[in-house]
Order: C-alpha cells, then sequence, then structure tokens
C-alpha cells in the first residue's frame, strides 16, 4: 500500500565506503595482544539474552570494576570494546539480546532487560564492587536511555512532550550503574531525521534544496561541497519541515491502526522515501566541513604524541561523498527507509522547527524532549560519574558535546582522541595508535580515585 503522504520522500548518502560513519558498522574485535590477560565464559543470562564474560586470569587492581557492553541488533561478542577493556583487567559482560535480534524495528526498551540481567550477572559474581555501562555509537542512545529509565523508572518516557510514550511494563526497576561510559555517541532519533533529503520531492528533485546539485556548491569529482549561506537557510528549514511531515504521516497511520482501519491490526508497512539509513543520507556536514567542525568549548584533546591539551576540539574528518552518491538514490535500505509504523516512531520520530540547523559548532531547532531516543534528552536524567570520549576523525564531536552539556552528572568528563576515527583507528599515520589512547583512557578515567 502506498501512502501520498510519503511518496515525495528521497534521500541520498554522502559517505566513503572506506569511511564508515555512526550506526553503519561494528567495530569487530581483533585479537587481543595478550590472549593470557583474560579468559571467556559464555553466559545464558535468560531465555532471550546471552552474555560473553571476559575476566581477568589473574586477581588485580581493576578486577573489582566490571563492565557492561551492548548493541541493538548486533553479535556483541565480536565487538572490539570487550576485548580492549579486558585487556586492562577489568570483568565485561557483552551482552545480546535475542529475542528481536533480527527485527531492526524492535522498539527501544525491547533491549533494556537484557542489559539489567547482565548488570545483576556482575555484581553476583565474588569481588566485583562496581559496574560501568559501556556505550559507543549507535549503541550510545540505547545505552543512555537505559541510564535514565534505571536511574528515575519508566515515567521519563512517558510524559506529554513525547510524540509516542514508550510501554514501560518490562522496565520497571533495572539495575542501575555505578558509572557510564560514551564512546563517539550519537544523537538517537535526530541522528535518523538529520539524514532526510528535502530535495526529494516525487519523480524530479527540488533542486533549489538539493545539496547533490553542482550548482549548490556539491563537487562530485573532489567528494566535498562548499555550500553557501543561501542555500544553508533553505536546505535546513526545508529539511524540518519535511521531517515533520514524515513524523505526521506516521501518526496518522498509527491512528488507523488503532482504530481497526489500517493494513494489519498491529502495525504496518512503513516505506519512506527521504530518509537515509543509518550513516546514510543528506547531511551537509559529511561533504562540508565546516559544518560539525569543532567544540563550542575548550576540552581535553589526547594528541598523538601521548601529551594532553584543554583546548576547542577540531574535526581531522575527511570531506565524503562522489559519483556513487547519485547512483544510489533510489535504492531501498540505503537511501530509502523501510520499517513499520511503530518502529518508525518508537526509534526515529522526533521534531524539528523553522530553527533547525547544524552549525560549525552546535545543532539548534529540535526539540529533544519529544522522543524518547532522544540521547541529549535522556542525558539529563544521567546522574552517575560520566564519560564521553568522541574520536576527533569524525563527525561527532559536536553531537558528543550536545550530549555532555545535558548530562546532569556533577563528576562528567568531555574528552577526545586526536586522528581516531569512529571505529578507533587512526586515519592517518601520523596520528599512531589510536586505539590504545581511547582505551588507556579508558582505564585512567575509571580507576581514578575517589571516582565512585
Amino acid at each position: 500500500m502506498r501512502y501520498p503522504a510519503l511518496a515525495v520522500f528521497a534521500v541520498a548518502i554522502s559517505v566513503l565506503p572506506a569511511a564508515l560513519s555512526a550506526q553503519q558498522a561494528p567495530a569487530q574485535a581483533e585479537a587481543p595482544a595478550n590472549p593470557d590477560k583474560f579468559r571467556s565464559q559464555y553466559i545464558r543470562l535468560s531465555d532471550d539474552t546471552e552474555g560473553l564474560l571476559l575476566e581477568p586470569t589473574e586477581p588485580n587492581a581493576n578486577s573489582h570494576i566490571a563492565f557492561v557492553f551492548s548493541h541493538p541488533n548486533r553479535d556483541n561478542f565480536k565487538e572490539l570494546p570487550g576485548p580492549a577493556v579486558a585487556n586492562h583487567g577489568y570483568r565485561v559482560m557483552l551482552v545480546n539480546y535475542r529475542g528481536d535480534r533480527d527485527n531492526p524495528d524492535a522498539p527501544p526498551e525491547s533491549f533494556l532487560p537484557s542489559i539489567s540481567q547482565g548488570i545483576a550477572y556482575l555484581r553476583n559474581l565474588p569481588g566485583v564492587e562496581k559496574v560501568v555501562l559501556l556505550a559507543h555509537s549507535g549503541g550510545s542512545h540505547m545505552g543512555t536511555f537505559y541510564e535514565n529509565v534505571a536511574e528515575h523508572g519508566p515515567s521519563v518516557c512517558q510524559d506529554a512532550r513525547k510524540i509516542v510514550p514508550c510501554d514501560g511494563k518490562k522496565i520497571v526497576n533495572l539495575e542501575k550503574p555505578d558509572g557510564f561510559i560514551l564512546l563517539d555517541p550519537t544523537l538517537g532519533a535526530a541522528h535518523q531525521m538529520s539524514a532526510v533529503d528535502p530535495a526529494a520531492v516525487g519523480k524530479t528533485r527540488n533542486t533549489s534544496v538539493d545539496m547533490f546539485a553542482r550548482e549548490n556548491g556539491y563537487d562530485i569529482d573532489a567528494k566535498k561541497a562548499s555550500y553557501t549561506p543561501e542555500f544553508v537557510q533553505r536546505f535546513y528549514k526545508a529539511q524540518a519541515a519535511r521531517n515533520n511531515e514524515i513524523v505526521d504521516a506516521a501518526l496518522e497511520r498509527l491512528k488507523l491502526i488503532n482504530e481497526g482501519k489500517g493494513e494489519f491490526s498491529n502495525d504496518e508497512p512503513f516505506v519512506v522515501k527521504g530518509v537515509g539509513v543509518r550513516a546514510l543520507g543528506a547531511r551537509l556536514y559529511q561533504p562540508d566541513l565546516s559544518f560539525a567542525a569543532h567544540t563550542k568549548r575548550p576540552h581535553m584533546l589526547i594528541r598523538a604524541d601521548g601529551s594532553r591539551t584543554e583546548e576547542i576540539i577540531k574535526s581531522v574528518r575527511p570531506s565524503a561523498g562522489g559519483k556513487q552518491v547519485l547512483g544510489m538514490l533510489d535504492e531501498l535500505g540505503t537511501m530509502n527507509y523501510s520499517t513499520t509504523v511503530r518502529g518508525f516512531l518508537a526509534n526515529s520520530a522526533i521534531r524539528a522547527d523553522a530553527n533547525f540547523a547544524f552549525t560549525a559548532d552546535d545543532i539548534t531547532g529540535i526539540d529533544w524532549a519529544s522522543s524518547y531516543t532522544s540521547t541529549p534528552s535522556n542525558a539529563e536524567g544521567v546522574t552517575v560519574p560520566s564519560l564521553v570520549l568522541t574520536m576527533s576523525c569524525h563527525y561527532l564531536i559536536v553531537p558528543g558535546e550536545v550530549i555532555f552539556n545535558h548530562l546532569a552528572a556533577k563528576d562528567k568528563t568531555y574528552a577526545s582522541v586526536e586522528g581516531a576515527t569512529h571505529l578507533f583507528q587512526p586515519c592517518r599515520p601520523e596520528y599512531r595508535d589510536t586505539k590504545k589512547r581511547v582505551f588507556d583512557f579508558v582505564d585512567e578515567w575509571v580507576s581514578k580515585p575517589g571516582r565512585f
């Protein structure tokens, strides 16, 4: 069934295959430098949840602290943060929720009980005194949602400002972590809405707001762009309006479903032309590096030479784009979003207004509280010691600072690893061993006397 309100959307990708972006690819675990430092054990936590427990082979100063790591719709047993943290002597529980693992439209709250089970298991291990929740990339909005609900209960995702409320029945009395770490976090629903292509208007593109048109500043051959202020203003105003139309169309379908007038009794397909999937989409900040270029305030930069400086953090990422973009405009599953009505509203729906924009150092015009998967909104309920660690060779240093500013924790740290990509690798040889600096700093932050 086609819905007229949705038929006008299409989207494009502006990302290089070699430069994978947020929510696109897992950070696959490499062989640990010293496999004798920890042992692994498969744990069946419940009927729908499994864990892989990594424990140090010898007692050490860090083994009293344990980490839980998870990411929705992914085999977390292969994720790099697990062995990277375990190599520092910590216990780590990698959690997989299997109930709806193959369903990308599962509501975010489906994953929360599994994390709680992982934390509960660790707290029962002899010698474990503190448990830290660790999240990376697209797992960060789930982790922040979890922390907020664990601290304050399901009411935080059921208030009147939410486009749709969470169900909340299965997320009562979640285990509370003692600390919280976000590695290169995304914005949650706003990351999805920033991928809406306002130029996709049916079968013909609206050239006045087409970010992939040469006349608007897009250089296909050089794989970069330089947009004028006039175009940027038109683009973001149209992008916000298009996003809100998609949200309204989904709400209208939900109303009909609830009235028994939908395609099916419980839900229905929702194929939306005009929304990029995961790292894909019509985002000005990918080809034009003047957007999301630097933080607003000075923070710690962990440099390649081992030094630490307090400064405005600048993104050193390469621009992304090219001819392959134009050939993907009509591809389903990359530039066009195939989901369900309920799945879209739970995972991706958020409100924006006419002031919406990504600037060089900020994000404006988003009603963060309108989505219960909004990372900044959920951060307002996080009070435990928190670390936001971004990678300067990616586009998330500004979103990371926005999230950091929303954190309610009195003990909170923002830092960035110079030259690290989203998957912790150096984007140029001169940045050296960025992965080591990432997880050495995690170790340093967690083990600081008095932190917990």
